[in-house]
């Protein structure tokens, strides 16, 4: 059976997204994800974060163009994506977060979007499409989709200590429990929030700043079981009890809270970092046209009835989003109102150059034990 085979089972409600990943949990398989090492004649190569390779998010682009049409490579993290390009690799479209944006603009990454060819634009919040990020010298770079929080998802039955803040990951009688997400734009940023720093003023760090931010972070490192940026294993990790407390973004706890898997998602006292992430397409994108219809798929309204029904995030298309209800949105962590979600949590704003280039080195030095 294909993969877009198994994601029309969950559209046709004869198989659940979460029932996928609890059975694949209490079958021990961890799902991997391998990046395509060549696309299709005629196909659109669509270059995302690990566990997004799912191609019901574009379910309404493969209906038109065709399962062979969408091909997938996979990044850990944004910077990670971010060298992979500026070294040579050319995908049609990425998926960053909203604080890449203009780093990648001003690398000579981008095409800008001619949001006419998007027929999907008007039906997404304005507010997430006037975000500074989103426009950027008289251009949209960005195509908002999907937005949550990243904090810490726990087993209520496993821990009862430190349940409203950030605390619990350096906690140390949860030593060898502990998951981390593998990317210094959450976990870093976490930790400043953590602290106190204001991350929605990044202009006024210092390379001692970041360095004050990795001391506390080494003080967690002998008690953390697994770095990851996979969602699957995150939820696989949980659910076995492997580890009893991990960062990570709210997709965990939808997917995997039970009577026999009980989780919560923390609101921390410190406050909570939030994302708005989605799509953009590189300046020399093989198949623009493609490039165009996929954006176009990854914003629609049958896109945000599956990402936010099946995964629980939030999604751009207010048509979309306008059609949980308030008990739904809130069994998956989130606010009726996105702009007042939105608003409670805490955004890292772009950085300096070298401030980006301190925290990145930074982690790369602390995850190898420096």
């Amino acid at each position: 059976m294909s993969k877009y085979d198994i994601v029309k089972k969950i559209k046709n409600r004869e198989l659940t997204r979460r029932q996928m990943l609890k059975a694949a949990a209490a079958a021990g398989v961890v799902a991997t994800t391998m990046p395509m090492q060549s696309m299709a004649q005629g196909s659109v190569n669509h270059f995302t974060w690990g566990g997004y390779d799912d191609p019901y998010m574009a379910g309404s682009f493969v209906e038109k163009h065709g399962e062979e049409a969408l091909q997938f490579s996979i990044f850990g993290d944004t910077e990670e994506a971010f060298m992979k390009m500026r070294g040579g690799y050319v995908p049609d479209t990425m998926h960053p977060c909203y604080n890449d944006i203009i780093r990648w603009a001003r690398a000579d990454l981008l095409h800008p979007f001619d949001t006419t060819r998007l027929s999907n634009w008007g039906d997404l919040y304005t507010d997430l499409k006037y975000m500074p990020m989103v426009r950027w010298n008289n251009n949209v770079w960005f195509a908002p989709i999907d937005w949550g929080d990243t904090s810490i998802c726990y087993r209520t039955d496993l821990v009862t200590k430190n349940t409203d803040s950030w605390e619990m990951l350096w906690d140390k009688k949860l030593k060898g429990k502990i998951a981390v997400l593998d990317s210094a734009e959450d976990a870093w940023y976490a930790t400043a929030i953590y602290m106190g720093m204001d991350i929605g003023r990044m202009q006024d760090f210092t390379v001692e700043d970041v360095a004050k931010v990795y001391d506390k972070m080494r003080e967690q490192r002998s008690l953390v079981r697994l770095y990851t940026s996979d969602m699957t294993t995150l939820a696989q990790a949980l659910a076995s009890g492997e580890v009893a407390a991990a960062m990570t973004w709210n997709e965990t706890q939808w997917s995997v809270n039970s009577e026999e898997t009980p989780t919560a998602f923390m609101s921390p006292k410190e406050g909570t970092l939030t994302w708005v992430c989605g799509a953009s397409i590189h300046k020399d994108a093989p198949n623009l046209d493609l490039a165009y219809d996929l954006v176009d798929a990854l914003i629609s309204y049958d896109t945000g009835l599956y990402l936010v029904g099946e995964w629980g995030y939030g999604h751009s298309n207010q048509k979309a989003f306008e059609s949980f209800s308030a008990d739904d949105l809130a069994e998956r962590g989130l606010a009726s109102d996105p702009m007042a979600h939105l608003a409670k949590g805490k955004f890292g704003n772009q950085p300096s150059d070298e401030i980006h280039n301190a925290i990145q080195q930074g982690w790369e030095e602390m995850v190898s034990g420096f």
